[in-house]
């Protein structure tokens, strides 16, 4: 993996050990409960989450040079920093389109171990992407991001982390909500 890539790759690595620790501290109860009939709960976060990086993984696997062979500059990066710092807030933001209409294609689990199974064989997946991505193409577009537009393989990367990042504040408001089971 390029060094470019492999610092954004272990800091989004770090990040979902959060994650981890919720589906091994949470018993099932917890981790489906909703504090209101309209909101989510920690595991239909985490399914959001993983929906969102393998729809990401699949385009960017798929992704061809050939066709869109696109180099990018200082306004995609500044779009990262700006959406970086927006999922570093604790605000809320709707669920990009492309998300929800594809959260049930994956067929995830609502057991907590077998799901973690499932993010983790995924993250394997990611990691080859990485590990294989052309190192002449790390400065092109190679990633749709639904809300900035085209973005590189390393900003992809950023994003993956303050998205986790993000969600950690929703997760938090759920395990302090008065109703969690105890």
């Amino acid at each position: 993996m390029h060094p470019k890539i492999e610092k954004h790759w272990q800091r989004f690595e770090n990040s979902k050990e959060y994650y981890d620790a919720l589906l091994k501290v949470f018993n099932p109860e917890q981790l489906h409960f909703k504090p209101s009939p309209d909101s989510w709960s920690m595991m239909e976060v985490m399914h959001h989450l993983y929906t969102s990086e393998k729809l990401s993984a699949n385009f960017i696997k798929n992704f061809d040079f050939k066709r869109k062979n696109e180099k990018l500059g200082l306004m995609s990066q500044l779009k990262t920093v700006i959406l970086v710092n927006r999922l570093n807030s604790k605000k809320k933001f709707k669920a990009p389109k492309v998300l929800t209409e594809n959260k049930d294609t994956f067929n995830l689990s609502d057991d907590p171990h077998t799901f973690q199974h499932q993010w983790d064989e995924l993250r394997i997946e990611l990691k080859k992407i990485m590990q294989n991505f052309p190192e002449e193409k790390l400065s092109y577009f190679s990633f749709y991001q639904p809300v900035i537009g085209k973005i590189t393989l390393p900003q992809t990367l950023q994003f993956f982390k303050a998205h986790l990042k993000h969600h950690e504040h929703q997760i938090e408001a759920i395990n302090h909500h008065k109703g969690f089971p105890k």
